[in-house]
């Protein structure tokens, strides 16, 4: 018994490690290995902006208008979350079943994702108010859909939408909701 104890705790130390450095913060796609990208991609920023909006500065939470709320399913206002994986302050939308969440990233480029310096499976999508975007899904999180849109060197806007389980059947599919969510803030932020 006596050497089953600390055996017991080193295993579980080493899985309270292993989860501690695996889990990402409300599903977030993390630093890492990407597992897939669908089309090889330069480091370089985007050359196809129509022009440059810089995020510096913005609140998350006003990047969606009382108006715009409804049409995307959102019943109140956001609360300012902290985003620690790109430095930046977010707002965050959760109604019953789904959570939408909008960050202004200014630590880091788009191409951070299409260039395997994160984790999870980057496709590029249509572009967002002429703006190139990108979706990112990781595989074990069907329920869950990220929506980037390249404004500026260094800098874009993150889209997330997820669904819970049992709520798919009242809401858009993930990466649906990711970007309606997305062309919302963009119809302001183009202003």
């Amino acid at each position: 018994m006596r050497g089953s104890v600390p055996a017991l705790l080193v295993g579980v130390t080493m899985l309270a490690a292993i989860t501690a450095c695996s889990e990402s913060e409300g599903g977030t796609p993390t630093p890492g290995t990407a597992t897939s990208t669908t089309e090889p991609s330069s480091s370089k920023p985007s050359s196809a902006r129509p022009r440059e909006i810089r995020l510096d500065g913005k609140d998350a939470c006003q990047l969606l208008t009382a108006e715009q709320r409804p049409a995307l399913g959102i019943d109140r206002a956001g609360e300012p979350v902290e985003a620690p994986t790109f430095k930046a302050k977010g707002c965050s939308w959760i109604v019953t079943g789904a959570s939408s969440r909008l960050i202004p990233v200014t630590s880091e480029g788009i191409e951070v994702w299409t260039g395997g310096k994160r984790t999870g499976q980057a496709e590029k999508t249509d572009p967002i108010a002429t703006f190139p975007a990108i979706s990112v899904t990781v595989p074990s999180d069907q329920d869950r859909c990220d929506v980037m849109v390249d404004v500026a060197d260094g800098q874009y806007l993150l889209a997330t939408f997820s669904v819970s389980p049992s709520f798919r059947d009242r809401f858009p599919k993930p990466c649906d909701g990711a970007r309606q969510l997305a062309e919302a803030a963009m119809q302001n932020l183009v202003k």
